[in-house]
């Protein structure tokens, strides 16, 4: 058989001149696809036709910018405490006056009163005046103004009164710049009319901090020379991002003090000093909230913390400022040039890696907003990267759609006649691109798993998620405290034992029957109950649905309201007291009255003056009493050290005159000279006072009274013991209870409301002791306050040098 001919030369001719089409054709469609894209781009930049994706990619949680907490800034909330507390806004002027005071005695920075005061106070001429002489007193006071548009008249300024704006010692403008959206992402530093600019309110704080600490004086007008009516066109510069302050874990971004709390001077010393305050409405319903990209806990935030975010901004010079044309076309066209590039040397796997890493260098110089303080209008770089490979694949899928139909053509014409095979099955591309996106949807599934799970788990209420038969399959960590063990451990418990303790607080049934979440009725259970342990639980067990709308199983929460209830119940007491305790001594007082009016025979002239001095002296010892309970469970403890030895005997000397009147002799013992102890002095006179005086009401007259201080180990034990009635043990339980007195039957002599021994227990629990009561009926009572010795250290800490006399 001869040998096959070698094919003849010019037969490669076709194979380089396709090939040397394919280069133009993928070279000119290179051409085409950049400068489309560039025009595209740039066009985008230039003209900003989405405003809503740049704000969606700026407001993207990996794209927040955040100031870390700071302690420069202190705000004084005007809240819902302060409200309730005070009456309904709005408030004097000389209650915001006191409030200067006190803030400018703890020598803070400056003040911020972020209030408009533009009216003067009809209803309260005089309160201007004192609110002039606060601010001027104050020192250093910045007031806001606002620019008013009314229709088609022309705008104004809203500036505070004149006395107000002289004794201020800047005034800035209060504005906050909304988006289309309605969030506020940004300010302007400067606004006003023309020749007459006003610095933004954190801005002039600044300025007037510095001003008065001998710095330069503030920009803006000066609110001393504001004369005439100012006209033109209202003007805006230095238009800057806010960059938002960031609360850690559980903790708000800025120290917030209560209103009410600085008038009632119950803000620790030092709150203020050497801080910005700024005073604020924080309250829902005084309107100064605002949406904004960054989240909070209550949904809006109060104008007064985004004042204070700028605040923090200019003082550690985080500016963001918006880019300009030049640099947005800069930031948004040298990736995509980059990536275009990359098309012509890289392999497809190459590319997308290298597309990837440019988009996450522009994030990162998106995130590194703060530190690079531009900016930027992102989305239309973005997308023109996101466009660079998915246009860039379908011209080369299409080049290679027209090379193969061409291939096939010419293949038909050389096989012309044969049978025709089927056509070319494309394996691999779009069934390759189907995998990857089956399998971003079960990534974006199994995050969306976790995402739920972890929510569930960071749930505050102990959570279960039961099946159809009521058996757990999902518990939170709450839940897992709740029941003092591991989630893993509930897993499969059964939810008719682990609530079976559980029941209803009205009728003492059960909450949870057995079998009730097998019916098939699925009616939810809602209600409070209580548990073994005195828990009061609030139980809410409702079934949820799958897609098709099938019983799937049960959702239970389980919510300890036990506190709330305790804080009901002592408000129900106070109330309680309010309303009968205090009113009967008055009700016997206008009876007496009465009777002497109308039967003066019976009842007049000494014995008249008696009963009512009577009523009235149990009248005032209620509200004493009370009151002073009261002071013992709420007021700040103020720790000294104090020698209790010492302070037992100046009770004891205090007591002197009701002493010698009831013949009682009181003598006094102790192992140590001094009894050192960590304690707040009125808190702790005022509980030996009580018991001192306790046992000289029922010490028969000549008896003796024995007061001593004992070392225990790491404790003083002090003592008062007397020889009265004594106290049953079946009784002992019922000494702490309020308005309550055991010996009212027996010895009505003895005058009291029963709240003294109350007293006496919340003091010594408040100084980390207990109270012991060691006593028998007819055979005398003991009263004993354990209270701790400090350690050396403790002593030391305290500026007292440790040393005791054995």
């Amino acid at each position: 058989m001869p040998a096959p001919a070698a094919p003849p030369s010019h037969d490669r001719r076709p194979r380089r001149k396709g090939r040397l089409r394919r280069m133009l054709a993928r070279r000119l469609a290179w051409l085409l696809l950049a400068g489309g894209l560039t025009a595209l781009v740039t066009l985008l930049t230039l003209t900003q036709p989405m405003p809503r994706f740049d704000r969606m990619l700026q407001d993207n949680a990996s794209a927040e910018m955040r100031q870390p907490p700071s302690q420069e800034i202190v705000i004084v909330a005007i809240d819902e405490q302060s409200i309730a507390a005070i009456g309904r806004w709005p408030w004097r002027r000389a209650l915001h006056a006191e409030l200067l005071r006190r803030i400018a005695a703890d020598n803070p920075r400056c003040i911020g009163l972020d209030l408009l005061l533009t009216e003067a106070d009809l209803d309260h001429p005089g309160d201007d005046e004192v609110l002039a002489t606060g601010i001027a007193d104050s020192g250093c006071v910045v007031l806001p103004m606002a620019l008013q548009s009314r229709g088609t008249q022309q705008p104004s300024e809203l500036l505070p009164l004149p006395a107000l704006a002289q004794a201020a010692a800047a005034i800035g403008h209060a504005h906050l710049s909304l988006d289309e959206d309605g969030v506020v992402r940004s300010v302007y530093l400067r606004e006003g009319f023309a020749g007459r600019g006003w610095p933004h309110f954190a801005l002039a704080l600044q300025q007037a901090a510095q001003a008065y600490a001998g710095g330069p004086p503030p920009t803006g007008p000066a609110p001393r020379a504001m004369t005439g009516k100012p006209s033109g066109p209202w003007e805006r510069s230095g238009h800057e991002a806010i960059v938002f302050t960031a609360g850690s874990a559980g903790t708000p971004p800025f120290k917030t003090v209560s209103y009410i709390d600085v008038l009632r001077g119950q803000v620790p010393p030092g709150t203020f000093r050497g801080r910005y305050v700024l005073v604020g409405a924080t309250a829902a319903g005084l309107g100064d909230l605002y949406a904004t990209a960054t989240p909070h806990p209550t949904g809006l935030m109060p104008g007064v913390e985004i004042f204070a975010s700028v605040l923090q901004a200019l003082l550690h010079g985080r500016q963001v400022v918006v880019a300009s044309p030049t640099q947005d076309l800069a930031y948004n066209l040298v990736p995509m040039a980059v990536a275009l590039l990359g098309l012509l040397w890289l392999r497809p796997l190459a590319v997308v890696a290298l597309i990837c890493a440019l988009l996450a260098v522009r994030l990162g110089l998106h995130n590194a907003r703060p530190w690079i303080g531009i900016q930027f209008t992102p989305a239309s770089g973005f997308l023109g990267l996101l466009l660079v490979y998915p246009l860039w694949s379908l011209m080369r899928l299409t080049a290679a759609l027209r090379y193969l139909r061409w291939g096939t053509e010419q293949l038909n014409e050389a096989l012309d006649g044969l049978p025709v095979a089927g056509p070319p099955k494309l394996e691999g591309d779009f069934l390759d691109r189907q995998m990857t996106a089956t399998s971003a949807a079960g990534l974006r599934m199994r995050d969306l798993h976790r995402f739920v799970r972890d929510g569930i788990d960071q749930m505050a209420d102990a959570t279960l998620v039961l099946d159809l038969g009521g058996h757990v399959f999902i518990a939170n960590l709450a839940a897992a405290r709740h029941w003092n063990t591991t989630p893993q451990r509930l897993v499969g418990r059964d939810a008719h034992e682990l609530l079976a303790d559980l029941r209803w607080r009205t009728t003492g049934a059960p909450m949870l029957t057995r079998g009730a979440l097998r019916s098939s009725e699925r009616q939810p259970i809602l209600g409070e109950g209580e548990d073994a342990l005195g828990r009061i639980l609030l139980l809410r067990c409702v079934p949820f649905f799958d897609a098709r709308n099938r019983h799937a199983g049960w959702m239970s929460a389980l919510v300890d309201i036990t506190a709330m209830r305790q804080a009901q119940s002592q408000r129900d007491e106070a109330l309680r007291f309010i309303s009968h305790d205090i009113r009967e001594p008055s009700a016997s007082i206008l009876t007496a009255v009465e009777l002497a009016r109308t039967r003066p025979e019976v009842l007049g002239g000494a014995a008249l003056l008696q009963r009512i001095e009577r009523h009235a002296q149990t009248g005032l010892e209620l509200a004493d009493g009370f009151v002073n309970l009261a002071r013992a469970e709420a007021q700040p403890f103020h720790a000294e050290v104090l020698d209790v030895a010492s302070l037992l005997q100046q009770a004891i000397d205090n007591a002197w005159a009701h002493a010698h009147k009831k013949q009682v002799q009181v003598r006094f013992s102790s192992t140590h000279e001094e009894a050192y102890c960590i304690a707040d002095r009125s808190l702790l006179t005022r509980a030996f006072t009580n018991v001192l005086s306790n046992a000289l009401k029922y010490s028969p007259t000549g008896a003796e009274l024995d007061c001593s201080v004992r070392a225990r180990e790491n404790f003083w034990a002090i003592a008062v013991r007397d020889h009265g009635p004594g106290i049953p043990p079946a009784l002992q339980s019922q000494l702490f209870q309020p308005f309550h007195r055991l010996h009212r039957e027996t010895h009505p002599e003895v005058h009291g409301v029963g709240l003294g021994l109350l007293l006496v227990r919340t003091a010594v629990q408040r100084h980390g002791g207990t109270i012991e009561i060691d006593s028998a009926a007819d055979a005398g009572c003991t009263v004993t306050l354990v209270l701790p010795r400090p350690s050396a250290a403790d002593m030391e800490a305290l500026g007292h040098p440790p040393h005791h006399k054995e």
